[in-house]
């Protein structure tokens, strides 16, 4: 019993003999009731070590989570504040609360009067960047687009501008005079002095700097699902670190992480299609159980212009995905259904995969590459407590309506280029 074991520690402390402790028990009526207590109190004490022990992984989760609701719980509190601070009730701003906590959209919790006057969109020729070039085009946004090299400008809104990024005068430059700035470079094969750290974290924490420096009021980073710094893959792991890049270098930067995306000049679904047609037996990747949620890239343009028109404060970070998700296999069930295909399907280790990529890089232009084989090994699924388009007021469009156009024409036998 306690109160027997709490005399014997006594004793052997003290070195008094049993008929001394018993004396001095005796003696001390207070000290033998919270013995008695504490004896009852055991079992009570035991059960709660117990609940304890099962209550620590819990408690860890929590804190996860915190982390992920933390930046977003202090945005409400900032859209609390922008509402009464414009003279709205605590009753408006609560509404807007509201819609913000279950993923509506309301006209007033989504105004987009924000003085876009002027854009700079790195990377604005290329596959995404384009896409934004010309939403915020039709918007009326006076837009420069930057690459390595100057182009034709095409439409008097678009200014095509060229700026070498070991160049910090041709940054300042390209910022100069632009109230929002978006980070579209990406690279998937590296090439000499292009590596995946140079243009993912070193290019865009300069472009972050610069747009800093010139006082930019909205900064828009695009990586991708998936971009972890943990990562084994240089690809994987370099996306997220251009992602931690950018939040230091730029202050409230807003981070746009797609899924795979997808149109009917992509190097996804057209390659998919090609190799359905052409192949009696189509290797897909492992056992085809990967899942995506291909989008739409022109919903993603589509956000990122909402991003930066946004009245009010964006998340910091948004995932953009598709309404649906399918493993890989399903996804290439569904093409081929849809392209009246039948095909065998044949599934083949990633290392084989693996291979073969590297000798497909070899070409001027691979069909595919080992950072995307490496993505194939992970879920690219978005986050159920990250902002998407639903936040945005934005219904993506589903793969298989954007296929049907895209195969209709090539049902003759003419593949997409």
């Amino acid at each position: 019993m306690l109160e027997h074991w709490l005399i014997e520690l006594i004793g052997h402390i003290s070195g008094l003999s049993d008929a001394q402790l018993k004396q001095i028990e005796k003696s001390l009526p207070a000290t033998r009731a919270l013995v008695d207590l504490l004896t009852r109190a055991r079992p009570i004490i035991e059960q709660a070590e117990k609940l304890y022990t099962e209550a620590e992984p819990l408690i860890d989760e929590a804190k996860k989570e915190w982390e992920t609701v933390g930046p977003a719980a202090q945005i409400l509190l900032d859209v609390i504040s922008h509402h009464i601070n414009r003279g709205k009730s605590p009753a408006e701003a609560a509404n807007t609360v509201r819609a913000a906590l279950d993923g509506s959209t309301t006209p007033e919790a989504h105004l987009t009067d924000r003085a876009m006057n002027r854009v700079t969109v790195f990377g604005g020729t290329g596959f995404v960047g384009r896409r934004v070039v010309r939403h915020l085009r039709d918007s009326g946004t006076r837009v420069r687009a930057v690459s390595r090299h100057r182009g034709l400008a095409e439409d008097p809104g678009i200014e095509q501008i060229a700026a070498d990024a070991h160049d910090q005068h041709s940054m300042e430059a390209a910022v100069a005079g632009a109230d929002g700035v978006v980070n579209a470079i990406s690279l998937y094969v590296e090439h000499g002095s292009d590596t995946f750290h140079s243009v993912h974290v070193d290019t865009a924490a300069k472009i972050a700097r610069a747009a800093r420096q010139a006082g930019i009021g909205r900064f828009v980073h695009i990586s991708g699902i998936g971009a972890n710094t943990a990562s084994s893959s240089p690809y994987i792991r370099s996306r997220g670190e251009g992602e931690a890049a950018v939040q230091t270098a730029f202050s409230g930067a807003v981070i746009v992480r797609p899924a795979v995306m997808f149109a009917s000049d992509d190097a996804f679904l057209t390659t998919i299609l090609r190799l359905l047609r052409s192949m009696p037996a189509y290797p897909i990747f492992g056992d085809g159980r990967t899942r995506l949620q291909p989008v739409y890239v022109d919903d993603v343009a589509a956000a990122i212009a909402q991003i930066l028109r946004l009245d009010q404060k964006p998340y910091p970070v948004y995932e953009l995905a598709g309404p649906r998700i399918y493993s890989y296999e399903e996804l290439l069930r569904t093409i081929a259904r849809i392209a009246g295909l039948r095909p065998l399907l044949m599934r083949m280790p990633f290392a084989f995969w693996n291979v073969l990529a590297g000798v497909a890089e070899m070409l001027p232009r691979p069909p595919f590459t080992r950072n995307q084989v490496e993505l194939m090994q992970i879920d690219t699924t978005a986050s159920e407590r990250l902002p998407g388009f639903r936040a945005l007021g934005i219904s993506p469009r589903s793969l298989e309506d954007e296929l049907e156009s895209i195969v209709r024409p090539n049902k003759q036998g003419v593949l997409p280029r």
